[in-house]
């Protein structure tokens, strides 16, 4: 068990400050006020507007039925890293967190897959956990070495449930687990998802109450299937998470990290001052992101070695 705070980077932080700008502008793709068709499109601009990790090559496939980006570094290391996308599970896609999966792929050396999973409303819960089933499923067939599942926001959440779901049908679990700022809570109770309205430029609470009945459908928000939050952790894999102290989902993660602990999990969580909503995948911009895939790297490095 390991909860840090990352304090902030001393020196000019004149990208950052960019980075916080380009996360505002960001917000508009998951804002309720703008359409939904026209909220999936601004995502997927994201994804040719900012240059993806040069040293990783990429192909767009059909795996498992579901259109799949498989990003492959150089020389990998043994396993795969299964990478479910965020947007609040009724917006995102592979191709619109391309650039940020690709810079991942390279920190950690593994081969990834990240599948298009089905999106709310036209496919509420467990629409989406049932293709990254099928997804994690379809990964593990004649793969030797270790298995690891990553997700950001909604696909964060979507990574707690893939592994409960696992977990229920006596299936292997992934080796390890990283979690950027998961919303694993679709009942939207965390003590500060408004208090940090103010402070966080990529997210509203009011927009996860807004999104969060479009996945649940007619299933009640607190049923662990949609809020993994509450559901059963115990045998859980070494797990990460990283978030931001401006962070409108910090609760989800400081109770997730309780849960995890209170359940015997080795997990380590990163609280990093001063910054956002999955703050990460607002690299090479923001440095932070940089440095946040180095400590994934060196904390993934412990856990598989530990494993051996």
């Amino acid at each position: 068990m390991n909860f840090e705070t990352i304090p902030p980077r001393f020196g000019l932080k004149i990208r950052t400050a960019l980075g916080r700008r380009m996360a505002r502008r960001a917000s508009q793709g998951l804002s309720p006020e703008v359409d939904m068709e026209v909220g999936r499109k601004i995502m997927a601009s994201a994804g040719k507007r900012i240059p993806m990790d040069r040293s990783v090559v990429y192909a767009d496939v059909q795996l498992a039925g579901l259109r799949t980006l498989v990003f492959g570094p150089k020389a990998p290391r043994d396993g795969q890293l299964l990478y479910l996308h965020g947007g609040g599970y009724c917006r995102g896609s592979a191709f619109s967190h391309r650039p940020f999966i690709s810079r991942l792929a390279a920190a950690l050396n593994m081969k990834t897959r990240a599948p298009d999973y089905r999106l709310a409303p036209e496919h509420p819960c467990p629409a989406a956990v049932d293709d990254c089933l099928a997804a994690y499923r379809d990964m593990r067939k004649g793969m030797d070495g270790p298995v690891v599942v990553a997700g950001d926001s909604a696909g964060g959440g979507l990574a707690l449930a893939l592994t409960q779901r696992l977990k229920a049908l006596g299936e292997a679990l992934p080796d390890a687990l990283i979690l950027y700022s998961p919303w694993c809570d679709l009942t939207v109770s965390g003590a500060n998802a408004f208090t940090n309205n103010a402070v966080d430029p990529l997210l509203q609470a009011e927009w996860l109450q807004e999104a969060a009945p479009l996945y649940g459908g007619d299933m009640d928000l607190a049923d662990p299937r949609v809020s993994p939050l509450f559901g059963d952790f115990d045998g859980f894999p070494p797990t990460l998470i990283q978030t931001g102290s401006d962070e409108v989902l910090l609760d989800d993660t400081t109770r997730l990290f309780d849960r995890l602990d209170a359940a015997n999990v080795d997990v380590a969580c990163e609280v990093w001052s001063g910054l956002w909503h999955v703050f990460p995948i607002f690299q090479p911009l923001v440095p932070e992101g940089r440095t946040a895939n180095r400590r994934a790297r060196k904390w993934l490095d412990g856990v598989l070695a530990s494993a051996t």
